[in-house]
Formats: structure tokens, C-alpha cells, sequence
């Protein structure tokens, strides 16, 4: 901040406070309003011709709220938030200004690239319970107003992830009853608009995966595809699930091991459904990409099992660790089960790394970042290499005939994956993560050795 700016900003403070020890002449306020800087006296001062704010006047008071909070001037924002609630401006002007201003960030966000996942991913780790449950509101609201077969079943599975659903009467402004709701004060309530308006305003752009709402065309999946699906991916789920409730390590990789074979037959056997059925639209626009986003700290080494179960899965995958996602590339169901099996690794990896407990070093100074940074990245290499070999040793036990029908189908869709990664991704750079500690390292491997058990002797279906 430049030093004139400081010195206005410090005078506005100095003025302000000086009117708030006046005598309480001018209302709630605590100082003459004749020279009251809210946006409820401005608003009124520009439109004295008409006698009333007007929906413009108001949002023009409410973008300015926004950029005081965006700025860190909690104090101003707060301030404003206050003259937006005072009872001499119609609430139900404000309430309509709120929801103009919501529903163009909103959906600014989506022709930004995110989707209503994203949003809750980031909003879990930066906003507040209050904000974050707000912020799902808006999103379900502006989703109800497309046509059930202009958006895509992807975004519409997302929005059911998020268990929230439109509980507030349509016809009455959303506003006032989630005040009402959640038992705040009016100003505390349009704060808490300001945070979701700025969260919104600051979120970086991030690459197209879907079509946005309203504008996808969606042809229904046969039925009885969707009921395989269902059946294989609980089944998958089911065996990730004992292999992060077991308490056994050894145990833990054969079913992650299991699962591996599992997720590559069940892509192999689409892709050749996909080929019989003649779907060959579907085969020729299969690519598209999926954010995973990881939780802090070691984002990085997170990031390296990822790519480890991506490539196993015959996806792409590019990492930005300051948002902290990776970004996954390949064909939908490729997608879905990198998703799963990463979910289950992570959480088995932590509870692994955790199991070892602070680390000192010989010298007695703490190296339990180090330690654990060498135990994540030695454990996605060793992953990477187990879930190849898994991967590897289902495709090599097709038989020849179904290997024939299987290589152009599979090349199609690594040529797709490929095309639909240079796009998005013109300019990746590789970068080397740097490994400290031998004793962390060690322990990751050996931790990931276990997957060298055959998955086959601890199920037998």
C-alpha cells in the first residue's frame, strides 16, 4: 500500500472514531447520518431525484462490502455489512441484490473451469462452517434452474456428493431464512455473503472438464450397464474398505492389490463393450479429466502416488501443488477407478506413516518432516511399481483372441487421453522431489513391499 493511501485510510479511521463518541443523535449508527459514509446513506444520497436505493445502487454498495473484505479491511466490511442491514433500506431490496451478485459468481466459477466438487473441496479448507453451508446453498440454487437433460449426469452426481438440497421456500428470499435458520443477527449474515462473495472472486481459473449446466447434451447409458458398473465398483469399494479397516499391513496390500486387478479387468471388459455396441462416438470423445485434491501438509509426495495410480489406470495426470489437486486425464471409468483406489492409498499410506510415530534424529533435533516426506515418496514409487505389475498381469492373462479386439480400442483411448492432455496442458514441467532421510525412505518401501503378497491366496473371490 502506497503511503497516501495509508494516510487517507488512517484519516477515515480517525474520523470515524470521532463519530462514534458523538451523542447518539443519528440512530443505530452513533453519529449524525447526514454525513454517514454507509451504503445505505450513499445509496440514498445518489438517488434522492427517485426517492428510494435502487437494485443497482444497492449491488454497487455490495461489490464495494466485497472488495473490503477481499482486502483484509475487516473493519470497513463489517461496517458496511451494518448499513446494508439497517432497517431503514428494504431488506427485500438487499436480499435481491444478494442473490444477483450470487448467482453471476456462481456461475462465473463455472465458466472458470470448477465444478460443485472443487468448490467444496476448497470451501472445507477455507471457509468457515457458516460460509461453507451458505456457499452449498447457492450452489443447489443455481443448478435447480437448468433442465434435467442439459446437465451432465457427472456434475449432477457431484451435486448429490454434497448431501445438500433446496429446504428453503423458492418463493421467499433465500437470505432471510437462512438468518432466520441459523439464528444470526442480519449484519452477521451479510458478512458472511461478503466471505463466499470473495472466496468466489478469488478462486484461480482451473481447466474445463464438463459442459457447463445447461448446456450438456446427454445421451442415457443403457441399464444394463449401469447396473455392472454399480455391482464392480462395489465390489472394488468393498475391498478398499477392508484394506483401510484391517489392522494387518500385509492384509492391506492384498486387497489393494485384488482391487488393481479388479479395476483393470472391469476397464478392459468396457472398453470392449464399448467396441461391440459400435459406440464409436464414445470411443473417439472418451478423454476427459477429473480434479483429486489432496489435503496438507506433504501435498507434493501425495501428488507422486497419484500419478503412480493414474499411470497404472493408463490416465495422464499434472499436479498444482499450490491449489493443491491433481489433475487426471483418461477415459471416464479409468477416471473413476483412480479415484477410488487413490482415496483408499492415501489413507492407508498416512495411517502407515503415522503408525511410526515423531522421529529424532541422531543429533536430537526433530526430522519427522523429513522422515515423512521420504516414507510418502519411496511409498508411491514402490505402489507405482506393484499396481503395474498387477495391471500388467490381468491385461497379459486375456486371451489372444481378446487381446486382438482389445489393442486398437485401448490405443484409440491412449491417443485421446494424449490429445486431450497437450491441450489443457501445453506447458507441464517435470520436477524432481528431493529425499533426505534413508530411515523414511526405507520404511516406505518396506511398507509398500507388501504388495509383493499374492492378492489371490487372501480372497479366493
Amino acid at each position: 500500500m502506497g503511503k497516501n493511501n495509508r494516510q487517507r485510510r488512517a484519516a477515515k479511521q480517525r474520523k470515524r472514531q470521532q463519530r462514534a463518541r458523538m451523542p447518539d443523535e443519528g440512530g443505530r449508527f452513533g453519529f449524525d447520518e447526514e454525513h454517514c459514509d454507509c451504503p445505505r446513506c450513499r445509496t440514498s444520497d445518489r438517488s434522492e431525484a427517485s426517492g428510494a436505493p435502487t437494485l443497482e445502487l444497492v449491488m454497487t454498495a455490495l461489490v464495494e462490502a466485497v472488495r473490503a473484505r477481499a482486502s483484509g479491511a475487516w473493519s470497513e466490511a463489517r461496517e458496511l455489512c451494518d448499513g446494508l442491514a439497517h432497517p431503514s433500506l428494504d431488506a427485500r431490496l438487499v436480499d435481491s441484490a444478494v442473490a444477483s451478485c450470487l448467482d453471476g459468481a456462481i456461475r462465473a466459477l463455472w465458466e472458470r473451469g470448477w465444478q460443485p466438487r472443487d468448490l467444496a473441496e476448497v470451501a472445507k479448507r477455507k471457509l468457515e462452517p457458516l460460509a461453507r453451508s451458505f456457499l452449498l446453498d447457492v450452489v443447489v440454487a443455481e443448478a435447480d434452474k437448468y433442465a434435467a437433460h442439459t446437465v451432465d449426469p457427472r456434475w449432477r452426481a457431484q451435486l448429490d456428493e454434497l448431501n445438500a438440497s433446496i429446504w428453503w421456500q423458492p418463493n421467499q428470499p433465500h437470505l432471510t431464512q437462512w438468518t432466520a435458520r441459523h439464528r444470526v443477527d442480519r449484519p452477521a449474515a451479510l458478512y458472511e455473503v461478503l466471505t463466499v462473495l470473495a472466496f468466489c472472486g478469488t478462486a484461480p481459473a482451473l481447466s474445463r472438464f464438463l459442459p457447463l449446466p445447461g448446456s450438456a447434451s446427454v445421451r442415457p447409458e443403457t441399464r444394463e450397464h449401469r447396473e455392472v458398473d454399480e455391482k464392480v465398483l462395489a465390489r472394488i469399494r468393498a475391498l478398499l474398505a477392508k484394506a483401510e479397516s484391517t489392522e494387518f499391513p500385509e492384509e492391506a496390500e492384498a486387497l489393494s492389490s485384488k482391487a488393481q486387478e479388479l479395476m483393470t479387468k472391469f476397464s478392459l471388459d468396457r472398453a470392449l463393450l464399448d467396441a461391440e455396441d459400435g459406440n464409436s462416438a464414445k470411443l473417439a470423445s472418451g478423454a476427459t479429466g477429473r480434479r483429486i485434491w489432496l489435503e496438507a501438509p506433504y501435498v507434493t509426495p501425495k501428488s507422486l502416488l497419484v500419478h503412480a495410480v493414474a499411470r497404472a489406470n493408463r490416465c495422464r495426470s499434472v499436479a498444482d501443488d499450490k491449489t493443491g489437486y491433481v489433475a487426471v486425464i483418461g477415459n471416464e471409468v479409468d477416471l473413476e477407478l483412480v479415484e477410488i483406489l487413490t482415496t483408499s492409498l492415501l489413507l492407508q499410506a498416512s495411517r502407515a506413516m503415522l503408525a511410526h510415530g515423531s522421529q529424532i534424529s541422531r543429533f536430537g533435533h526433530s526430522s519427522t518432516r523429513s522422515w515423512r516426506q521420504s516414507f510418502l515418496v519411496s511409498y508411491a514409487n514402490r505402489i507405482g511399481e506393484r499396481l503395474a505389475e498387477a495391471s500388467e498381469s490381468t491385461q497379459a492373462s486375456v486371451g489372444e483372441e481378446t487381446s486382438a479386439r482389445l489393442l486398437p480400442v485401448l490405443a484409440a483411448r491412449e491417443q485421446q487421453v494424449d490429445n486431450l492432455f497437450t491441450e489443457l496442458f501445453p506447458r507441464t514441467v517435470s520436477r524432481s522431489v528431493s529425499v533426505s532421510n534413508s530411515a523414511g525412505w526405507a520404511a516406505g518401501r518396506a511398507a509398500a513391499d507388501l504388495a509383493t503378497l499374492d492378492a489371490r491366496e487372501a480372497l479366493t473371490g
